[in-house]
């Protein structure tokens, strides 16, 4: 019997008052069609302009779209860890507010829920970003796969995790470097994964906020406490299950 796929969704966005209708437009249709059942939480981090209202509206049409909305900016990890503490099912992920994914790669996603622990995506169009974003990306994957020997054809796009594992490791960074940080700690602990490919829509110029100095310094922080293996907690490794590892995708 085929496991139920059920799954919590989280869309943080910041300012994206032109670009959130469109992403929970699309991830909306595609969670009633694939998956069993769902929710989906909205962080409003801090936006100034109508990001949050647009959440709200989505929010009073569906009882399934709950929102936070932070006064202050506190960074995608921390509009993570709020919701990975409220999650109701076993598995959840984190799709970017700003229309970054194509559909299509985003009902990959979704089906392939429950072949494995995680759900890994990986982009297959970089090459269309601007040179500096694509060199940006390709040098952190290299530099993260020798490091850490998962390699893996890309840390920082869409992941599902397990809520249980995830929930048992302790993630230090509230920005750029939280995704990393848990996905490695999680592949530590040797729990199984696949790989789906996923597109990017055609990134505006200039509009990414993505790598600046500070996140320079922060992933760095953050590949340290790993190699340190900091962010493991005291997780009973009889629990995890021994066929973990790369599976096949489906």
């Amino acid at each position: 019997m085929t496991p139920a796929k059920r799954l919590t969704i989280v869309i943080p966005a910041l300012n994206e008052q032109d670009k959130i209708a469109d992403t929970i437009g699309g991830v909306l249709p595609l969670a009633c069609e694939l998956l069993d059942d769902f929710e989906i939480f909205l962080i409003d981090d801090g936006s100034t302009d109508a990001t949050g209202a647009i959440m709200d509206e989505f929010a009073a049409g569906d009882p399934r779209i709950i929102v936070q909305h932070n006064v202050e900016r506190r960074g995608v990890g921390a509009g993570f860890e709020y919701a990975l503490s409220r999650a109701k099912f076993d598995a959840i992920t984190l799709i970017p507010g700003d229309h970054a994914f194509q559909n299509e790669g985003i009902a990959r996603m979704f089906k392939a829920a429950g072949a494995a622990d995680l759900v890994i995506t990986y982009r297959d169009n970089q090459s269309d970003r601007s040179v500096n974003r694509s060199l940006q990306s390709h040098s952190l994957r290299f530099i993260l796969n020798c490091l850490f020997g998962f390699w893996l054809s890309d840390y920082h796009s869409m992941i599902v995790y397990p809520v249980k594992w995830l929930r048992q490791i302790a993630v230090k960074t509230d920005g750029y470097g939280y995704q990393i940080c848990a996905l490695i700690s999680l592949l530590q602990l040797g729990l199984s994964y696949v790989q789906v490919p996923v597109s990017l829509n055609a990134e505006l110029k200039g509009s990414s906020r993505a790598l600046r100095m500070h996140t320079y310094f922060e992933l760095v922080g953050t590949i340290v406490s790993l190699l340190r293996r900091v962010p493991i907690r005291d997780v009973d490794l009889s629990q995890v299950p021994r066929d973990a590892g790369r599976i096949p995708a489906r």
